[in-house]
């Protein structure tokens, strides 16, 4: 079975608007007793921090995913190191947690072998893990969601990495991802992949 022992830790970009799918999400995420990651957008932290609040109060780790989701690896430095101080400060501010790792929007400068040196001085300054993911669901395409497509596309992402034991599954705060989560979840316990906290 293509999870036969193996994990998974659900993570979701770009939140923590639109509030709607970020509760809808959150409430699946409560019923299924699954506890998640978020990469927020330091701006819509500003707009929204009680939403911000929410993810933290649910147990969900809440993580940088910079202030304007610029793309980190064309940035100078003085701007990354200012994208990732004004998220850590305003999710600090919003929720007391500080963020300890940052995803760069479109994994720009994130991946191994392709890393931005700009962004690993400045992540390293402000104790910052650089992290991305294993899995792109791809939920942002249209149609957007997770449907049948996006299932046949994910099950082949997982079996080309057959070696890896724990798959980091990339996701979006928005409307589809929302309502296709309940499905999602259902196939990847299906799979045989146990769900593990971030």
């Amino acid at each position: 079975m293509l999870g036969d022992g193996k994990s998974v830790v659900l993570s979701f970009d770009d939140g923590p608007a639109p509030l709607a799918a970020l509760e809808s999400i959150l409430q699946t995420l409560e019923e299924n007793e699954i506890k998640a990651e978020f990469y927020v957008v330091g701006e819509e932290v500003r707009r929204y921090p009680g939403a911000a609040s929410m993810i933290v109060a649910q147990g969900h780790d809440i993580q940088n995913h910079s202030w304007s989701h610029a793309n980190l690896a064309t940035e100078t430095k003085p701007n990354v190191r200012w994208e990732l101080e004004q998220t850590q400060d305003i999710i600090r501010e919003s929720t007391g947690v500080t963020p300890t790792k940052i995803r760069p929007p479109y994994g720009s400068g994130g991946f191994r072998g392709n890393l931005d040196p700009e962004l690993v001085e400045v992540a390293e300054q402000l104790s910052l893990t650089i992290v991305t993911w294993d899995i792109d669901t791809e939920d942002w395409k249209a149609p957007q969601g997770l449907g049948p497509r996006k299932i046949s596309n994910i099950e082949s992402q997982f079996a080309q990495q057959p070696r890896r034991q724990l798959f980091n599954v990339l996701m979006h705060v928005q409307a589809g991802t929302a309502r296709d989560l309940p499905s999602f979840i259902s196939q990847l316990r299906e799979w045989g992949f146990a769900i593990a906290e971030p």
